[in-house]
């Protein structure tokens, strides 16, 4: 078994024995434990060997570019790791173990200081609530497109469809 296997692997054992225990009213959190040594893009960073996707969004990809609101084209999926990178290296993260992806990612939802990383970046229309697999974010995505911010200011594919298309 490779080591990331086994640190998910003894994640999900914890968290399948500390719940039932809180009687389910506490989910599986780690705190105060992870830091970040790399963003990967604006929804997926590491902490040493773990995987982590954010749970509830989805980033425009790193190549992917948007076009502003005079038709400019501009690199929208490198604005959302920018964002995603500095939130996240702020301060160490407090994150809640969701679920685990057929890539190995973990799913989690997770807070520097109490600023949810997610919400923050869909609020800001660096993201988009990921509908297929949560509505969390979708009053955040209200907003942002609301007030026409980020990749809403101007003309963009959603991420799912640009890695479709790529």
């Amino acid at each position: 078994m490779k080591k990331p296997t086994l640190i998910i692997t003894t994640l999900l054992l914890l968290q399948a024995v500390i719940q039932p225990v809180a009687a389910a009213e506490q989910p599986f959190s780690i705190q105060g434990e992870l830091s970040v040594t790399r963003v990967s893009d604006g929804d997926s960073l590491r902490s040493g060997p773990l995987k982590i996707r954010l749970h509830g969004i989805d980033a425009p990809e790193l190549k992917q570019t948007c076009a502003d609101s005079t038709g400019a084209p501009w690199p929208c999926g490198r604005a959302a790791r920018d964002a995603m990178a500095e939130i996240a290296t702020t301060a160490p993260l407090r994150c809640i173990l969701k679920d685990v992806d057929r890539y190995g990612r973990l799913i989690m939802r997770c807070f520097a200081g109490s600023t949810d990383i997610a919400e923050h970046l869909v609020e800001n229309g660096l993201a988009l609530a990921y509908r297929r697999y949560s509505t969390d974010y979708v009053a955040a995505e209200t907003t942002a497109r609301d007030h026409g911010r980020g990749v809403w200011a101007g003309v963009f594919e959603a991420p799912w469809d640009w890695r479709r298309r790529n």
